[in-house]
């Protein structure tokens, strides 16, 4: 069998178990945690259509998947902006990783809220004496390790995750654990589940599982299945164009475009990003940007910016900045 073609079945079977992901969950909204859901630390994924599992890297890859902090090759730091809908936000996202020869460790940490809003009686009545306001967050220790002659990478986290809904708070520690296979520099493979270790009703579980396909060194295209254990699994598909550093001479750039088979969240109100629709009113579509230099201020710098629309709920934004040293 040929290596293109045992690819090609290898992505065809993770399409094929997606099939089932239409039919409702009878765990739908059993989950704690649900934020965690949400995408925060990398705007290269979630432009790509959540197809992140086997090309996850750097400091980023904590979120997604903690194999590809292995793949750190200098000490990177990273910040992240999510502006999330229907009033939500996550104005803060750190992560460090630092190589120490084979083995990489990583850490980051996560604030979300969402902005306060009006409290009602039991009767319907707002109650003008107080307000509602919603934080969560978490924070997360990594290590990675590669094996094989870099061919193999294997990563673990232990997660604290903290809730405070209107004054109802719940602290959990919970673990990651993932792995990315690399057989050759055209094929990767991912796998990770994430957030064991604690009940399902207080921090809802999720596994990955993925593969990715460079094509003529300036297109790469991956594939997500992911699996979250209170929702249907949901299949994601990213394709990333790149134009490398050597030939513009200024920076690296890269087109990003994703698909990710959530579930129908209405038609994208034509107000909103007026100067886009219909292209991002597209359901399930993802857009996003890249921009590197390796020589900027001595350093590496890289921004990245992603635009996930969700239907009348509203459109996502998010933005990575990673500096390398």
């Amino acid at each position: 069998m040929s290596r293109s073609r045992g690819v090609a079945m290898a992505l065809g079977g993770l399409l094929a178990i997606a099939m089932p992901a239409a039919a409702i969950d009878d765990n739908a909204g059993t989950g704690g945690a649900s934020f965690l859901k949400m995408g925060s630390g990398s705007a290269r994924a979630m432009a790509l259509g959540r197809a992140y599992c086997a090309i996850a890297e750097g400091a980023e890859s904590l979120t997604w998947n903690p194999a590809g902090l292995a793949l750190t090759q200098q000490r990177e730091g990273a910040y992240s902006y999510l502006r999330y809908i229907q009033g939500v936000d996550a104005p803060l996202h750190l992560a460090y990783a630092h190589p120490l020869g084979r083995t990489v460790f990583g850490a980051n940490v996560v604030y979300m809220n969402v902005g306060e809003f009006d409290a009602r009686q039991v009767d319907g009545r707002p109650d003008p004496s107080q307000n509602v306001e919603v934080r969560n967050g978490y924070g997360t220790i990594s290590m990675a390790r590669s094996f094989m002659y870099e061919k193999l990478f294997v990563g673990g986290s232990l997660k604290t995750v903290f809730e405070d809904n209107a004054g109802n708070r719940h602290s959990n520690i919970v673990g990651d654990l993932g792995v990315i296979l690399k057989p050759n520099q055209t094929i990767s493979f991912g796998f990770t589940t994430q957030n064991f270790g604690s009940s399902q009703s207080q921090v809802g579980r999720m596994t990955r599982i993925g593969g990715a396909l460079r094509v003529l060194e300036l297109l790469q295209l991956s594939m997500d299945l992911n699996k979250a254990s209170d929702s249907a699994a949901r299949l994601g598909l990213g394709a990333e164009f790149t134009l490398p550093e050597d030939l513009l001479e200024v920076g690296q750039i890269s087109l990003r475009v994703g698909y990710y088979n959530a579930d129908d969240q209405g038609r994208l109100l034509e107000g909103d990003r007026h100067m886009l629709y219909p292209l991002v009113g597209a359901q399930g579509l993802s857009f996003g940007l890249g921009v590197f230099s390796a020589q900027a201020f001595g350093y590496g710098i890289s921004f990245d910016y992603a635009l996930v629309p969700m239907g009348a709920l509203g459109t996502v934004d998010q933005l990575t900045v990673k500096v390398k040293f």
